[in-house]
């Protein structure tokens, strides 16, 4: 679906917008004209538009879930406007505001995050070409499938993401791996094809982003060796790109642990002015 569709259905319907709880917004998902897409946003002081940072949440227990809410409950939204960027957080189809189907960070999802950075752009908040993504687990993987696909992504922060998803859930080693393979196998009915799409290390030629991505060397429902391969990929094709893997951590790595690193990474390759 083209970008050009995006901005006449956001734009068309944006009357149709509004607030569903305290701080949120809705606009309607453009794959779905009935279904609603969630997200948060913290504005910098001034007038924009300003560079945007996008924060996408992992899976969510739970059939009440925060979805993009947690990042604004924790003061990420405010922490980033502080310092110059337009801070957003979406919430994922199925999670929180936003209408499912779950589709394990498939086309569904990855257009409803589309959306919200349209409407943004069209809002003239969001800076064209100044959009960089940060992404836990299942948002990590939504974040870096976008990075292939748009060129206006300038940065990503992967976070415990799985990037060669048939390798992983062909041979689920521990528990978490086999929660994992039956949620993929569940939300895309387990197609080879499918997961071949919702693997980045397969096309990672097409990413010009810089990356930043972090893994637990103790994760047991990713693998860290995806993500020094993926590193190791993007930087044969001239991304900037690091992996930091933490030897003392599995899927959660704490926020004060991996804060300097991307706080690093972020005044490096995407500071608030050029």
């Amino acid at each position: 679906m083209s970008p050009h569709f995006f901005i006449a259905v956001v734009l068309f319907l944006t009357a149709c917008s509004g607030p569903s709880r305290a701080n949120s917004h809705l606009i309607p998902h453009p794959a779905k004209l009935s279904a609603s897409v969630e997200y948060f946003s913290r504005q910098p002081a001034g007038s924009g538009p300003w560079p945007t940072i996008v924060f996408l949440h992992g899976h969510q227990n739970g059939v009440s879930t925060l979805g993009g809410q947690a990042f604004a409950d924790w003061g990420v939204l405010d922490r980033y406007a502080s310092q110059g960027y337009l801070s957003v957080a979406v919430s994922l189809p199925g999670y929180g505001g936003s209408d499912g189907p779950r589709d394990f960070a498939g086309p569904y999802t990855q257009q409803a995050v589309t959306a919200v950075l349209i409407k943004l752009e069209a809002d003239g908040l969001a800076e064209p070409d100044r959009v960089l993504l940060q992404g836990v687990s299942l948002g990590a993987v939504t974040a870096g499938l976008m990075a292939a696909d748009d060129p206006g992504i300038d940065g990503v922060v992967l976070i415990s993401g799985l990037f060669d998803l048939p390798a992983f859930l062909n041979r689920p080693a521990t528990a978490g791996a086999s929660a994992v393979r039956a949620a993929a196998m569940r939300q895309t009915g387990g197609d080879s094809d499918a997961l071949r799409s919702r693997s980045l290390l397969p096309q990672a030629s097409r990413v010009k982003a810089a990356a930043l991505i972090l893994n637990g060397a103790k994760d047991d429902r990713t693998d860290p060796n995806q993500a020094r391969r993926l590193a190791y990929t993007l930087n044969a094709h001239g991304v900037a790109a690091k992996a930091v893997i933490y030897e003392d951590y599995g899927h959660e790595i704490p926020v004060s642990v991996r804060q300097p690193e991307i706080d690093a990474f972020i005044d490096l390759h995407f500071p608030t002015s050029r």
